[in-house]
């Protein structure tokens, strides 16, 4: 028995030293690139995802997604298919959306895809109406591995409307992110062809969870919805290898040459996520980073964010925490281009989790995003260095506690 823990630290230990290297290499490879190399290049080639021209993406904040989901869910003709990670709790919003479930149109295929972790307080008595009423809901299975969950959010609608974010069915999305109950989040309504792609990655997780493949009427013919060039990143675990979730940021961030604007829930980056940041800000980027505040729901993460904030800010960059409530946005803002979705800056994330964003290159949604990202900087306190340094005694233990299990946060 003893024999058998032991190989689990050393395969742990020797995973994450793996991981590190990779991606030590991993950024210097894009800092190299990202200077002559165009940013859809990247994603293609070095992130390996199809950049598909003709796409239409708003964004939908806060409470504001569930008045969207639940018209998306009765007007849908022919198909409703949901990966959430967080569905759980009795009340709205669980049971709203339920409600627009069993009351969609007579002959609509409905699939539900949960975590068996983040939904393991889904309302058991509306899942027995839901299966009672025809619809498929599958759990995301904690094995072999209980720490690859599921932390994909995408809705599809007959395969032509599609939203993905950071979003929750649970009481904490409620509200307008500015109260410390209702948490501050951005998802993005897409439709065009990468709709398809997001409909694939849902099929990819369905399957892996025993589903039989959507059927073809799952993928129409789609039409460009608009003028916008976006690209799916859809990340699987990996133990030791690069994942896209970290190949994509790691592009991202190198190609930044104006702004890199960073809103992030559970911002731990490692050490060379670190430096490409840190050499970003000494090259002339406007480097700012917005995270989680007083009202982080995760103590130790925050402690593992705060962690980093001492390299960080010597190195130019610009640290704020965002003060009204729990700042649970996944969102990127580089130059002209955006990122939005489900994927944090951190070790679980970029290695472990079932992710999916969307990359963006539309400078007018762009200046949107940017906008709200300046709104949410005049509820939040900057970070500043020399106050930093003489920061209680304290929190540099925690930090310290938190470098402990660097690993796995």
């Amino acid at each position: 028995m003893a024999a058998a823990g032991s190989a689990v630290v050393v395969g742990a230990l020797g995973g994450h030293l793996a991981r590190r290297i990779r991606r030590a290499q991993l950024s210097r490879r894009m800092l190299r690139l990202g200077d002559d190399v165009p940013l859809d290049v990247l994603l293609e080639r070095e992130v390996g995802v199809p950049v598909r021209e003709g796409n239409a993406i708003d964004l939908v904040d806060n409470g504001a997604v569930f008045d969207a989901l639940d018209e998306e869910i009765r007007r849908a003709r022919e198909s409703i298919h949901i990966s959430e990670f967080m569905w759980m709790g009795e009340g709205d919003p669980s049971e709203r959306i339920g409600r627009a479930i069993l009351a969609r149109r007579r002959g609509v295929a409905c699939r539900i895809l949960i975590d068996w972790f983040g939904s393991l307080k889904f309302d058991r008595a509306l899942e027995r109406r839901l299966r009672a009423d025809g619809v498929e809901l599958r759990r995301h299975t904690p094995l072999p591995d209980p720490f690859r969950v599921n932390h994909r959010r995408i809705f599809v609608f007959d395969g032509r409307r599609a939203y993905v974010g950071g979003f929750g069915i649970w009481r904490s999305w409620l509200g307008d992110g500015a109260s410390p109950s209702a948490w501050r989040d951005t998802a993005a309504r897409v439709r065009g062809p990468i709709v398809g792609d997001l409909q694939r990655a849902f099929d990819h997780s369905w399957q892996n969870e025993g589903g039989d493949p959507l059927p073809a009427q799952a993928y129409p013919r789609l039409r460009g919805g608009g003028r916008i060039r976006a690209a799916v990143v859809a990340s699987s675990p990996a133990w030791a290898r690069t994942t896209k979730a970290a190949r994509m940021y790691y592009a991202l961030i190198a190609s930044a040459r104006r702004r890199l604007w960073v809103a992030n829930s559970y911002f731990v980056p490692d050490r060379s996520l670190q430096n490409l940041l840190v050499t970003q800000a000494r090259e002339g980027v406007d480097v700012r980073i917005l995270a989680p505040g007083p009202h982080h729901d995760v103590a130790l993460v925050r402690a593992g964010q705060r962690r980093t904030y001492a390299r960080l800010l010597d190195g130019g960059v610009r640290l704020f925490e965002y003060g009204a409530s729990m700042m649970h946005a996944k969102t990127l803002v580089v130059d002209d281009a955006v990122v939005i979705g489900s994927t944090n800056m951190d070790s679980q994330s970029l290695s472990f989790l079932w992710e999916a964003s969307v990359v963006a290159q539309a400078p007018e949604l762009a200046e949107h995003l940017a906008q709200r990202f300046l709104a949410d900087l005049g509820r939040s306190a900057e970070i500043r260095p020399q106050a930093w340094r003489g920061r209680p005694l304290r929190m540099k233990v925690a930090e310290g506690a938190a470098g402990l299990a660097e690993a796995w946060l």
